[in-house]
């Protein structure tokens, strides 16, 4: 059996809610064995967690909530404790690395160069230049300017490069990285598979929804637009809107729907992967929000948006230029610009039964040709045995 490690700072195990994107990609690979490094810190709550899985090795981090320094210190902190950790001695055959920040494929860096076995950097996340979309930083600033440089290192000293989504091959070209070290692993799920007793009504009566529903089940930050959502709400009195999840933006946005009397919003926990499927089913439309930036009409892979379509229930998006790639034609996700979402799920609300259905059909039917956890992992499965194979051969 072959070792590789993982460095994911905001990986979670399948019992936690948020992103599970490791702990399904890396189960049941063939011939390898995976050790999972992710911070005790559920990066949607900051709440510490404790897992039954056994392939996760929790490093203890500072919480995240507050200045931007504290992010930043957590990070670094993160990256350290790995690499320190890293040098007991266990077998390993490989290092996987993945963003957003970048300090943990910089920590991969230093780990495949004294281990002396090969690295792999997985980009989720165009930093820095997500940062600059989002006003964290400036263009052409001091900290723009180190952070690109590390960027720029990073990706280049790995063996090979995943990322989530094709929009991003012209950024990695700027870079100097040839199209042949890069190879895309999108994100996804796997369709859910109805229990035989599901009882779509009852788990409404238990979840006390009544009438025309659309959730938003994701992270609460800044990024994520929820004042579009909101907005969204205020145009339509007679849709219940639920926003499911953590994240440092939710006392914010939850203060501001009361301030507005927002009768028809309410705010629940985030859930674990395993209980979030039956919850997305008994509703009637799933909503994927992001706040404008240009950087995502380069690309996206959204964890969320894969989650609805896997529950079988109609999806809308104000993310219509980034998601082109993965919705190509208007025949299942419902997309628009990002003021967009009352009229996309007004118009999911006044579907028939039968459009609703077919949607959905045609949703499933991207999803599993495409971005299907099964496939996902098969390719995965491919890029760490030709990354090994090559790097034994001497050959990049």
């Amino acid at each position: 059996m072959k070792n590789v490690l993982v460095l994911n700072q905001f990986a979670l195990p399948r019992d936690q809610g948020g992103g599970t994107r490791h702990a399904e990609l890396f189960d049941h690979l063939e011939e390898w064995t995976v050790r999972i490094m992710a911070g005790n810190r559920n990066h949607y709550s900051q709440e510490r967690f404790t897992t039954t899985d056994n392939r996760f090795d929790l490093i203890p981090v500072p919480a995240q909530a507050g200045h931007p320094a504290q992010r930043v210190a957590g990070w670094l902190v993160y990256a350290a404790r790995v690499v320190v950790r890293s040098f007991r001695s266990r077998p390993l055959d490989l290092v996987y690395a993945s963003s957003p920040h970048l300090f943990a494929p910089a920590a991969g860096v230093i780990i495949s160069r004294v281990r002396r076995v090969p690295l792999i950097v997985e980009v989720r996340d165009l930093w820095p230049e997500s940062m600059v979309a989002a006003g964290v930083i400036r263009r052409d600033s001091k900290i723009h300017r180190m952070l690109s440089s590390l960027e720029r290192r990073v990706l280049n000293a790995a063996d090979h490069i995943v990322a989530v989504t094709p929009g991003w091959r012209e950024h990695f070209s700027s870079l100097g990285i040839q199209d042949s070290r890069v190879t895309v692993v999108p994100n996804g799920t796997d369709p859910w598979v109805v229990p035989m007793d599901y009882d779509r009504s009852a788990m409404r009566q238990k979840l006390g929804l009544a009438g025309f529903s659309a959730i938003f089940a994701g992270a609460h930050g800044p990024a994520n637009g929820l004042h579009l959502v909101l907005d969204a709400a205020r145009e339509l009195p007679d849709v219940k809107f639920v926003l499911m999840g953590n994240g440092p933006a939710k006392a914010q946005i939850m203060a501001q729907a009361m301030a507005e009397h927002l009768a028809n919003v309410e705010f629940w926990d985030g859930v674990s992967k395993s209980a979030l499927m039956e919850i997305l089913a008994a509703f009637d439309v799933g909503i994927h929000s992001l706040a404008p930036m240009s950087v995502l009409e380069k690309g996206m892979s959204p964890n969320k948006l894969f989650d609805y379509v896997a529950a079988g229930i109609p999806a809308v998006s104000n993310c219509e230029k980034g998601l082109r790639l993965v919705f190509p034609e208007d025949e299942s996700v419902l997309l628009g610009p990002a003021d967009s979402l009352a009229e996309t799920v007004s118009r999911v609300k006044k579907m028939s039964r039968g459009e609703r259905s077919a949607r959905v059909a045609a949703g499933s039917r991207i999803l599993d040709s495409d971005y299907s956890r099964t496939n996902s992992r098969r390719k995965l499965q491919g890029v760490i045995t030709e990354v090994l194979r090559t790097s034994k051969s001497g050959t990049r």
